[in-house]
């Protein structure tokens, strides 16, 4: 595992500075609402129920554990260039910003501090109170979303994608963070098995069903699709060895955001015990439904580059995102994706300086 710190470029979860964005606002981070009107395009994308199986979440496992830390600077930097593929299947690389180099090379085998925060409630009242699980184990806490035409349910979707290997179709979940950007895992965008990309990635947001009709706002096709370099290059046969770099970014060919709004997110230096919120689209549940679970994260188990929980996922939750919510100013705000299952947690990867730096460098 790297060494990056949970790092120095946002405020405290509770700064006013940071809750207090206007509704409407596209800046990188901020939260919006949307206007509230309907989204649907004759141009959007061609949604077939049923053709994609979810794709697995990839098992963390002893052996995961013991990844050598990356701890050469040139290597460490060159993690986090952009490579991408466009919708017309040109490639795309982009070193790593002057900003963004000297954030990791600043970072690097510093120490985490996440046991020495506060605790903070965190939980968003939209998704009720439940039991916690790991995986699916013992009670299931989750609860379907029935009303996924509000928001925040409006700007978290069901995500498909093509194998250019096998032609078949998987899925995962994804979130809007501005008006065209989406927010998932990078192994919902390229498979390390087919040494490949994905192709024909389809956001479908609100999806509440197994029919056409079910997919309120239509269904959206991208315009690219962005992951770390580090999750290609420093994959060493296993998933442990590239997950702190699990993450990918779409962009929309339409702003789909500004009509449905989008969450926000943000790096918090000092992130302790807080709430979890997840909401996605589990394959063990009914074709196309939204399902909303939330779970304590203890300090203990929140490391520089990704954290741990208890609550339940499945295969299709891979790319939920995983959030705070303000209990002040009403809004929700990301702080990790959740990427990975273990038999005994489940795991996010958490969206430090460098992870936001690097959104930041393609928002839409």
């Amino acid at each position: 595992m790297t060494k990056l710190t949970n790092a120095i470029i946002a405020s405290a979860l509770l700064s006013t500075a940071m809750w207090t964005v206007p509704v409407f606002a596209a800046d990188p981070g901020s939260a919006s609402a949307g206007n509230g009107e309907s989204m649907r395009d004759v141009t959007s994308g061609d949604y077939k129920p049923g053709r994609a199986k979810p794709i697995a979440s990839p098992k963390l496992t002893d052996e995961d554990s013991r990844a050598a830390p990356l701890a050469d600077e040139a290597t460490a930097v060159k993690s986090y260039g952009i490579v991408g593929r466009s919708a017309d299947g040109k490639e795309i690389k982009i070193e790593p910003s002057e900003a963004l180099r000297d954030l990791i090379i600043k970072e690097l085998n510093a120490p985490a501090n996440g046991k020495d925060a506060a605790p903070r409630k965190t939980e968003d009242p939209d998704l009720g109170e439940g039991e916690a699980g790991r995986q699916v184990f013992g009670t299931d806490d989750r609860e379907q979303v029935k009303n996924t035409k509000t928001y925040p349910f409006s700007a978290i979707g069901y995500l498909e994608a093509k194998s250019a290997k096998t032609g078949s179709y998987g899925s995962c979940s994804a979130t809007l963070i501005g008006p065209r950007t989406v927010l998932t895992a990078a192994h919902c965008l390229y498979s390390h098995e087919d040494k490949d990309w994905l192709s024909e990635y389809l956001f479908v947001p609100g999806l509440n069903g197994s029919t056409a009709d079910d997919a309120p706002f239509g269904a959206f096709t991208f315009e690219s699709a962005y992951v770390l370099q580090g999750f290609i290059d420093n994959y060493q046969g296993y998933y442990g060895s590239v997950i702190p770099w699990d993450l990918g970014i779409i962009t929309l060919k339409q702003d789909v955001g500004t009509n449905l709004g989008w969450l926000g997110y943000a790096n918090y230096d000092d992130l302790g015990d807080f709430t979890a919120n997840l909401v996605g689209y589990p394959g063990d549940k009914p074709m196309g439904t939204m399902w909303k679970a939330n779970c304590e994260v203890h300090a203990e188990n929140i490391a520089p580059e990704y954290f741990q929980y208890d609550c339940d996922t499945f295969p299709g939750s891979s790319g939920s995102s995983v959030y705070a919510y303000d209990n002040n100013s009403k809004q929700r705000i990301i702080t990790g994706v959740n990427v990975a299952e273990s038999p005994d947690a489940n795991t996010a990867v958490r969206l430090n300086a460098a992870n936001i730096q690097w959104i930041n460098s393609l928002y839409k």
